[in-house]
């Protein structure tokens, strides 16, 4: 080993000297504090280590080690053990900082882990001076891989450096207010004053169709347990089996109110909030052949879960209704007098003032007559160049397979 020329091996037993290095600084320090690195210290930090490569380029020909750093065989070896910190992330659950303090390895919280960042700055700094050296003996047919490798460039100093400057606040809207929302709370519940404001006009939710199942009257599980039985209930009526009980549905609304009926409830039709799913149906006995009918419910914040016992150990019953899709009709007011409306979903962001606005959360006791909205607001700076990153790498593979099939 040591001896030149350096080959994969020498690579390899760097790497693990900087993994090593990040396991003591880890077991001292602690994990790294990205906080510490939002602007202008993550563009001076850039700045400094653009400065780095490029001065171990120009000094290459003075010594061996800089001029082995832009070889393949330190890249071969830089990528394999970004490759296994990458693989250890990938097969370890992820946590923030705050959880699991008695991880002595780190190994939960990779991304700030001084071994997997002191490895990727390595690969990093291999790959600008791999990007000067195709700069410096520029040809037309290396475009393709000067391309993929600026990309790549940008990718890995963009997204971590700038993952510093990466803010996440939450903000609830209500419907009625009297004044729109402009604050949002971070994760240590700070306060923090937007240049925007966020009315709630409506909440929608749509619903996948309710359904009927036989459940233990004691413990409330499903039956059979394991795998139970269930019924669903579409537009048209339904009939089938729950647990060996015959069930017919013989009255279906959507949209309910429970009224007392002599020593029952009934159910009737009722489009106001807290309305609920109800099913009038008709059970028979498997042995016996005995019929019992009655309503069924889900219940809501207004009305009670109605179910209908078959004997003293079962009953049916129907579950909360799953939500299919959640969304917000808002109208943003921006400081420059810009009114906007439209409605937020889960994965459909509204972009307002270098935010993006996501659909987090809602009342779950009101369900789709929830009177508040959570939204999750998200702000990165530095994102654009990221995929200025990713244009560049899927470029680069373009022109590699347009340029390499002519030269073929």
């Amino acid at each position: 080993m040591w001896i030149k020329p350096w080959k994969i091996k020498e690579a390899l037993f760097i790497g693990g000297g900087l993994v090593l290095t990040g396991l003591l600084l880890q077991f001292t320090i602690g994990p790294i504090k990205w906080d510490l690195f939002a602007f202008p210290v993550n563009l001076i930090f850039l700045v400094f280590w653009g400065l780095l490569i490029l001065g171990s380029w120009l000094l290459r020909n003075r010594f061996y080690v800089l001029r082995w750093m832009s070889s393949s065989q330190a890249a071969v070896g830089a990528i394999v053990w970004v490759a296994l910190l990458t693989l250890i992330m990938g097969l370890t659950k992820q946590v923030g900082l705050e959880a699991f303090p008695s991880d002595p390895l780190g190994i939960t919280k990779m991304l700030s882990h001084w071994a997997f960042v002191l490895v990727y700055m390595w690969m990093t700094y291999i790959l600008g001076l791999v990007i000067l050296r195709q700069i410096s003996h520029f040809t037309w047919r290396g475009v393709p891989f000067l391309v993929s490798h600026l990309g790549l460039f940008l990718v890995l100093t963009c997204g971590t450096l700038g993952s510093a400057d990466m803010q996440r606040l939450r903000l609830g809207a209500e419907l009625e207010a009297e004044v729109p929302e402009w604050r949002g709370l971070d994760d240590k519940n700070n306060v923090h004053e937007l240049d925007f404001a966020v009315q709630l006009n409506s909440f929608i939710m749509d619903t996948y169709p309710p359904k009927l199942i036989v459940i233990d009257s004691k413990s409330g599980d499903a039956l059979p347990r394991g795998k139970s039985d269930v019924l669903s209930l579409e537009d048209s009526l339904a009939h089938g089996r729950l647990n060996g009980w015959e069930i017919h549905v013989k009255q279906y609304l959507p949209f309910a109110a429970l009224v007392p009926e002599g020593s029952k409830l009934k159910a009737v039709a009722w489009g106001s909030a807290g309305a609920i799913p109800a099913a009038m149906v008709e059970v028979i006995n498997p042995t016996t052949h005995h019929r019992i009918s009655g309503w069924v419910s889900c219940g809501s914040f207004y009305f009670p879960m109605q179910v209908l016992p078959l004997d003293a150990k079962t009953a049916v019953a129907m579950p909360q209704l799953e939500p299919r899709r959640f969304a917000s009709d808002v109208t943003v007011y921006t400081k420059d007098e810009r009114k906007l409306r439209d409605t937020i979903d889960v994965n459909k962001p509204l972009s307002v003032s270098g935010w993006k606005i996501y659909q987090l959360d809602y009342d779950h006791d009101r369900g789709r007559w929830s009177r508040y909205s959570v939204f999750e607001l998200v702000r990165d700076p530095w994102l654009p160049y990221v995929y200025v990153g990713i244009a560049l790498l899927l470029l680069g593979a373009i022109l590699m397979f347009v340029m390499g099939s002519r030269r073929k």
